[in-house]
């Protein structure tokens, strides 16, 4: 097929943008759809395959909802076949060897829109992460329908990717839902461990062979990690059947955050599940367990109970030798055991040394991101340390040094290979940042801020996308205008984008180009000129450009647009100093004013960000600080048991507050002080008259007596006189922290006539 430029235009309707990928059944590049005014994707084959397009475009149709990248008619002239389809932000390849905690939510929704796509007898039979593309609204959409079949059709003729299908594709099976099982664990398997399973050993993904348990460079949830290994399992029965009910389990995990395990368990639990809809659950399989028992018993035998045996038969020999007078022989056979030992000793003693190596120098690099810039050199090298393992424990010393030498050697080539991994990175950010492709520009300068934790340029260009978010749809659109010749229209975007994002490349050039396109345009000059100014913040110059071009076009379409951001942007700088003045607030932790001056800028304009983000941050502590200083304000009140309970709340509250706060912290170790303090009992006396019988409420009935003492914690307490034949009293008595005695009289004395 043809090599394609961009600019370049297509059935005299689509003109080429950008490559966006490029694979066995074609080019797919970001294009201007003249006829629909918009940016588009297109995927582009010979006009030969007109009818495979086609195909493809029908199960995207039969697969059309939630979760699926729409898209529109495949078109075709003489020389090309094109098919058109949604432009999406980027794949999921942004997210492999990240947290489990930002795949998770992409997970769910792929396991959704398969539900969905497996309700209309659909398979997808490709995902892996450049399928899964990820919308300007961030959610999940699966894409390319190339491999796609309906359930138990025979589809051998259609591409495979080695690591992602299932043994059942590579054997030229009918389609079937337990195809997407696997591809969807394996898209878990390379999201979370930064490699799809078996890589690089496409020999042994094609041989069915199960793939080594997931390791990931962040701590996993354990059940995460069963759930992906099952998923994974060579026979279509052993895998869950249920979506739904692993959509729940994704579910679960991203809303509870379970506590996050070390997933390193000798043999992988498969999770199986019961193959009805209905009833089933995801839960380890009883062979699994039972295959666990058998190695645990098999290691038993082979560690405790061989030695016992073996000794014996070696030993023997040696003492009939030495009974028959043969000592010469005795004495080899021994010299041969006692020099395989020591020999064994110090391989083992050198793989330990170079093993802590590897590992020390792996985690290194798996802290600065090696799983993603490594490439296969990284994932060779964690599979020989694997190997070296497996080696080490079946005793063959040997071959495991051997092995963990060469993936020593690979790591070391990764390090001498950083800075220049670190360069790269910089530059993809600053490529895709001047594109408009957010997630990757993200993704590469995070990777190079792992890399290199102090660089200023990741820094600043993790900054330059959180800017430049808000204002992409800006960015499309002036490159939009520019192309349908629309110049001031792209020369108002393009300034948009400035604005968040001076340093952007693609909107200094496309604004320089459309200036000197307008030429001698006065109006568009004083246009521009607003747009400079508001961009400089010189408010009143942009305010004083834009009544310039309204005497020369009063009915213009960009005034009112204009106009309208010159007073945002005063209001701006208004906001920018009440927030300035709020923040002052709670720096000096007056949380109660903070939340006052919040909730009037809400009760102005309830859109305004800032606002909701800071009374959501301070209402709680507002709240926290205000009844912390009622108890302090009134300490006796910790003698209620309920109030007790509360305090102990405040002080777990106080103790959750992230960030510096030593006025509430403070008043959290008064509080504690306080507690503490009623915590401590004081001496209570009870005088009596020995004919009186005496209880104290919340505390017991002691009898008659003329003196008691009592050692009671502070607080309120009643004591009850009772006496045959003589009136019943009560004596309300406090117990105060710092007292040395408090002395009480119980007598009852008056006369029942």
């Amino acid at each position: 097929m043809a090599a394609f430029a961009k600019g370049q235009k297509l059935l005299n309707r689509f003109v080429l943008l950008e490559p966006l990928g490029q694979g066995g059944q074609g080019e797919v590049w970001r294009a201007l759809d003249e006829q629909r005014s918009a940016q588009i994707a297109v995927k582009i084959l010979p006009a030969t395959e007109i009818e495979a397009l086609h195909a493809q475009y029908l199960l995207a149709q039969a697969a059309k909802g939630r979760g699926v990248l729409e898209y529109f008619k495949p078109v075709v002239d003489d020389a090309f076949a094109l098919l058109p389809m949604e432009l999406a932000a980027a794949d999921a390849r942004s997210l492999r060897a990240r947290s489990w905690t930002q795949s998770l939510g992409l997970l769910h929704e792929v396991t959704d829109a398969l539900a969905e796509l497996h309700a209309r007898g659909i398979v997808h039979r490709d995902l892996k992460p450049s399928n899964v593309l990820i919308g300007f609204d961030g959610r999940a959409r699966l894409a390319d329908f190339g491999s796609a079949a309906r359930v138990g059709e025979y589809a051998s003729n259609r591409v495979l990717s080695p690591f992602s299908a299932s043994p059942q594709q590579h054997g030229s099976a009918a389609a079937s839902v337990a195809d997407d099982l696997f591809g969807l664990g394996a898209l878990a398997y390379e999201l979370l461990g930064g490699y799809p399973p078996n890589f690089p050993d496409t020999a042994r993904a094609l041989s069915g062979l199960p793939p080594l348990r997931l390791v990931t460079a962040v701590t996993t949830p354990a059940p995460l990690i069963d759930l992906v290994m099952s998923l994974l399992a060579g026979n279509p029965q052993a895998r869950p059947h249920n979506l739904r009910e692993i959509a729940s389990l994704l579910q679960a995990l991203e809303s509870q955050r379970l506590a996050p395990v070390i997933a390193a368990a000798v043999v992988p639990l498969e999770v199986a599940a019961a193959s009805n809809e209905s009833g089933s659950t995801v839960r380890p399989s009883i062979a699994a367990w039972s295959g666990l028992a058998a190695l645990l018993v098999i290691l038993v035998a082979v560690f405790v109970l061989l030695p016992r045996y073996v000794t014996p038969i070696v030993a023997a020999p040696a003492a009939s030798s030495a009974a028959a007078g043969t000592k010469p022989a005795a004495t080899s056979t021994a010299a041969t055991a006692a020099s395989k030992v020591e020999a064994d000793r110090e391989l083992q003693d050198r793989f330990a040394e170079a093993s802590g190596r590897y590992r020390s120098l792996l985690d290194e690099l798996e802290t600065q991101g090696a799983g993603v810039w490594g490439g296969a050199t990284f994932a060779a090298a964690k599979s020989l340390g694997a190997l070296a393992v497996e080696a080490e424990a079946a005793r063959d010393y040997a071959l495991a040094l051997d092995r963990i030498g060469v993936a020593n050697q690979r790591l070391i080539r990764i390090v001498e290979e950083r800075p220049q991994a670190l360069v790269k990175k910089l530059r993809d950010g600053e490529a895709a940042l001047d594109g408009g492709r957010l997630e990757l520009a993200r993704q590469a300068f995070e990777l190079a801020q792992l890399i290199e934790p102090t660089n200023v340029d990741a820094g600043r260009g993790i900054a330059r996308v959180t800017a430049l978010g808000p204002v992409l749809p800006a960015l499309v659109a002036a490159e939009t205008a520019s192309l349908t010749l629309d110049h001031l229209t792209a020369l108002t975007r393009y300034e948009e984008v400035l604005r968040a994002d001076p340093l952007n490349r693609v909107a200094r050039e496309g604004a320089a180009r459309a200036r000197s396109q307008l030429g001698s345009n006065r109006y568009a000059r004083d246009i521009g000129e607003a747009l400079v100014a508001l961009r400089a913040g010189r408010t009143a110059d942009a305010r004083a450009a834009v009544s310039r071009a309204r005497t020369l076009r009063p009915t213009g379409a960009e005034l009112a647009p204009l106009l309208a951001q010159v007073e945002a942007a005063g209001e701006k700088r208004d906001f920018e100093e009440i927030q300035a003045e709020i923040l002052l607030l709670e720096a000096a932790e007056k949380w109660g004013e903070a939340l006052l001056r919040y909730d009037a800028q809400l009760a102005r304009d309830p859109s305004l960000g800032f606002a909701r983000n800071g009374r959501t941050r301070v209402a709680p502590r507002a709240d926290l600080a205000r009844r912390l200083y009622a108890l302090l304000a009134n300490p006796v009140r910790l003698t209620a048991p309920e109030v007790r309970r509360e305090a102990e709340r405040l002080l777990t509250d106080a103790g959750n507050v992230k960030g510096a706060a030593p006025v509430l912290r403070n008043q959290s170790e008064q509080l504690r002080a306080a507690i503490r303090l009623y915590d401590q009992p004081v001496l209570a006396v009870i005088e009596s008259d020995g004919v009186t019988v005496v209880s104290v409420q919340r505390v017991g009935s002691f009898g008659a007596f003329t003196r008691r003492e009592l050692q009671l914690r502070p607080g309120r307490y009643v004591a009850v006189g009772s006496r045959t034949g003589f009136r019943d009293v009560r004596r309300e008595f406090m117990v105060t922290p710092g007292t040395t005695a408090v002395v009480v009289q119980v007598r009852c004395t008056e006369v029942i006539s």
